[in-house]
């Protein structure tokens, strides 16, 4: 069984989505808590890949598990429930075991904050966004 997550996050305590030997990843993050959950291993798919510190204001990605998840709302809320307050998840949708979170993308979006003058309320740190990406998976699937 396929599902989509729609998901947004935080990404300046990550060194990126993308699963990484050494260092913490959105992905690996998503994928042991979603495997507590579902008491198998999980495999997530996303979007794309985003660097260190980048944050995801609309992110999707798929898995695959091997039995049906009897009530994906009450999964969601368990979920975030396990994850850490930067990683949020919006909705897990069942969907064709063929659609796939990053090629079946309509549309990619980068939105790039830069401040010409040093301001203590938008410098880069821990808490404020350098970046947003957003991805939104065709309404086909």
């Amino acid at each position: 069984m396929r599902y989509f997550l729609e998901l947004r996050y935080n990404g300046a305590a990550y060194c990126g989505w993308q699963r990484q030997p050494d260092m913490p990843s959105v992905q690996q993050t998503l994928e042991r808590a979603l495997a507590t959950l579902l008491r198998e291993p999980v495999a997530l798919t996303g979007a794309g890949r985003t660097d260190t510190g980048v944050n995801a204001a609309y992110y999707v990605a798929h898995f695959d598990c091997e039995r049906p998840v009897a009530d994906p709302a009450q999964t969601v809320y368990k979920l975030n429930f396990l994850l850490p307050g930067d990683i949020a998840v919006g909705s897990m949708t069942p969907v064709a075991e063929d659609a796939h979170a990053r090629f079946h993308a309509r549309e990619r979006e980068y939105r790039y904050f830069i401040e010409p003058r040093k301001n203590p309320f938008t410098r880069i740190s821990r808490r404020s966004p350098s970046s947003i990406r957003t991805t939104r998976p065709t309404s086909a699937v």
